[in-house]
């Protein structure tokens, strides 16, 4: 499994949460994101500040949501990955330029319907699946800090961006 591939996928489907629950934080999210990866404990811990994440200054203390998130879609991501990766280890690949087509990271190529092969093997999480996804991120969320509030819209946020439906799977995205 490529290491950049895989951080690439949890910062996409990071962004998409962040831009829901932390529009704000949006301008800073790629700084705050390369921090997180070369030290995700001190990101989450808020350690150095939001002043050395960002490069500049912010009188107020604030928490911010970006490492949160990044966390939380590591590991439910890497849970997931870890399922479809023990069936056939080529498909890490597959499934994140498909997830990449489907939140138009790299809109140049028109998002194709999947081999049949892969369409059943990337079946879309379950309601039980999807349901232990937002408990993680709820629990995870609330443990790194987050208000129960904004744990909850961050979970809500994480299960949307996981819930890929059949007819996503077969059909072009947008059309």
């Amino acid at each position: 499994m490529n290491e950049q591939a895989q951080k690439n996928l949890i910062t996409e489907l990071s962004r998409n949460v962040v831009i829901k629950i932390a529009p704000e934080e949006q301008p800073s999210f790629n700084a705050i994101s390369e921090a997180y990866f070369k030290n995700p404990e001190k990101t989450l811990k808020g350690e150095g500040g939001k002043d050395e994440l960002i490069g500049w200054g912010v009188a107020e203390v604030t928490i911010l949501v970006t490492p949160i998130v990044l966390e939380i879609v590591k590991e439910i991501l890497k849970d997931i990955i870890g399922v479809y990766i023990t069936k056939n280890p080529t498909l890490f690949d597959k499934f994140a330029n498909f997830i990449k087509r489907l939140f138009r990271i790299n809109p140049s190529p028109p998002l194709q319907p999947l081999e049949p092969q892969t369409k059943e093997q990337l079946k879309p999480l379950s309601t039980e699946q999807l349901e232990e996804v937002r408990q993680r991120a709820y629990i995870k969320a609330i443990q790194l800090g987050l208000a129960s509030d904004k744990a909850s819209l961050l979970a809500d946020s994480v299960v949307g961006s996981f819930k890929l439906t059949p007819s996503l799977l077969v059909a072009p995205y947008g059309n």
